[in-house]
């Protein structure tokens, strides 16, 4: 019987997961996870259409997923985006069996001025980790943020746990505004 196999390399890592074996039951450990940007991943760039300008910009953000079922989960996000103020967005996303990821970040809380934004991605396997390689804009006709970044577990006992890349908080210190912010959406 001849097997198909996904596969997906990046850099020097390669993961060889076999397509006809991949369900959406696979990624339940995603449930309760938390994940941030890493150093190398702060980068973000704000575009200016009036101007044509390109300019750099940190943007640390992190989710938290409360709940994922047959393929989608969901959560809250906290969002630094330079010296501005922390944001906070409700998350609903989708993810096929091989890993591609859509993903829903909606202004919370809700008004009637609330923006959606999109975002794309994959699971990616690292060395021993996987990572979220997410990309996304938004942004209206006057300024437009792109970024995208592999995006890694933290978890308390790890280093970024107690001083989150780019901001130095807690993740817990961190998502505090955001936490009465996002509805829990049922489970």
């Amino acid at each position: 019987m001849k097997t198909s196999f996904l596969t997906v390399a990046l850099a020097a890592a390669t993961f060889v997961l076999p397509a006809s074996a991949a369900t959406v039951r696979d990624w339940n450990w995603l449930n309760g996870t938390t994940w941030i940007v890493p150093p190398t991943g702060l980068a973000a760039y704000v575009y200016s259409p009036a101007q044509n300008q390109l300019v750099p910009v940190q943007d640390q953000t992190v989710y938290t997923i409360t709940g994922y079922r047959d393929g989608y989960f969901w959560g809250r996000t906290a969002t630094k985006l330079g010296n501005g103020p922390v944001t906070c967005k409700a998350l609903v996303g989708s993810m096929t069996p091989e890993g591609s990821i859509y993903l829903t970040f909606t202004d919370q809380p809700a008004t009637d001025g609330t923006t959606t934004t999109i975002g794309i991605g994959n699971m990616v396997r690292k060395g021993y980790q996987w990572t979220m390689a997410n990309q996304m804009s938004t942004g209206s006709s006057s300024a437009q943020v792109g970024h995208w970044a592999y995006m890694v577990q933290s978890q308390p006992g790890s280093a970024s746990w107690y001083s989150l890349p780019g901001v130095g908080v807690s993740v817990p210190d961190f998502m505090q505004p955001c936490l009465t912010a996002a509805p829990n959406l049922p489970g």
